[in-house]
């Protein structure tokens, strides 16, 4: 189906002015347009008389092209996801971003002309959850100022509110991965306040995954589970646990908590390996800071000591990371002073 020539739309390569359009994150921010219509005037009409044209009339029909195109891959990438207020949202991005490459200032009235001719049956939905975007971002830079001031919580509850007026209950769908992730993090929480064993604390934390993202669980496992393994490791009693138990025990707690995320076998023995290393360069690191500290004491600043210092590091890590450790210390950076995350670093 060809369309009709909707007048906004028939600009040229001048018109170099480019407004990015963002819906990033949790936040869900859309950038500002400047002198952009309310929401009431997006479902004005295009205006009788159409506005200068940055090129001549003769290249209506390559600016018309070009918006089919546009429109027939739009189409085949959101064909039956229209149902889902995800998959509108979606469409209404990429079709704002694209309207806001062409002409900043007539935007708006072409999104309205275009979904009421492109949707005929759902136009007026998708308006009005465009309505929606566009008074939600408008909200979100009022209040951004004020948003710093909260607390997470305060934070959370404010802006979920106002998500919930504009979008009823569509919100958690939009938003269903930020809710599965604080979901999952509000697991993380209790389970670090909890007492028991790390293993028991790990196998939880599986069942956690599984309770936020339900069907969804295994295919997030296997696409995040590394993401997902550090965050489970970060915790501060688990820390506490691998801190306390001797270097063997340790492996096999390191091992158990991989596997529990999936890991296969070969996978599991590569980061035993790592972790065996790990603790050898960290020995190393331990005998290097004890030795440099007697240096340092012994020495006034100065050629002798810098010369003491390269000596050492060149005895205990070799030529080349000798010369990264120098290197980050001149910058004020001590390695072997950070604390040490077992199964991270």
């Amino acid at each position: 189906m060809k369309i009709k020539p909707i007048p906004v739309l028939i600009i040229g390569s001048a018109l170099s002015a480019v407004v990015a359009y963002q819906w990033a994150g949790s936040e869900m921010t859309i950038a500002a347009t400047p002198d952009v219509a309310s929401p009431q005037e997006i479902r004005k009409t295009e205006p009788e008389t159409a506005p200068s044209l940055a090129t001549p009339m003769q290249e209506e029909p390559a600016v018309n092209d070009d918006l089919e195109a546009f429109r027939e891959r739009l189409m085949a990438r959101f064909e039956g996801q229209l149902d889902h207020p995800g998959g509108q949202v979606r469409l209404l991005e990429e079709l704002m971003r694209y309207l806001n490459q062409f002409d900043p200032e007539h935007w708006r009235e072409s999104l309205s002309a275009l979904l009421l001719s492109w949707f005929p049956d759902r136009g007026e939905e998708l308006l009005n959850r465009a309505e929606a975007m566009i008074a939600y971002q408008d909200f979100m830079e009022q209040q951004q100022y004020t948003l710093r001031s909260m607390g997470p919580d305060e934070r959370r509850d404010f802006i979920w509110s106002k998500r919930r007026e504009l979008f009823g209950d569509a919100a958690d769908e939009i938003w269903q991965s930020e809710l599965q992730n604080y979901s999952l993090s509000q697991s993380l929480k209790n389970l670090d306040q909890q007492p028991g064993a790390t293993l028991a604390k790990a196998e939880a934390y599986t069942r956690a995954i599984q309770d936020a993202y339900g069907d969804e669980a295994a295919r997030v496992v296997e696409r995040r589970r590394q993401e997902l393994t550090d965050r489970f490791l970060s915790l501060s009693s688990v820390q506490q646990s691998l801190h306390e138990q001797a270097p063997e025990q340790r492996y096999e707690t390191l091992r158990g908590i991989r596997q529990q995320l999936g890991m296969e076998e070969q996978a599991l023995d590569r980061w035993d390996q790592l972790d065996r290393t790990r603790d050898d360069r960290w020995s190393q690191g331990e005998n290097y800071e004890t030795k440099r500290q007697a240096i340092v004491e012994k020495y006034q600043p100065g050629p002798e000591r810098e010369e003491a210092l390269d000596s050492l590091s060149r005895d205990i890590f070799g030529d080349e990371m000798a010369a990264i450790i120098r290197d980050e210390e001149a910058a004020g950076y001590f390695r072997y002073r950070e604390s040490r995350v077992y199964g991270q670093n």
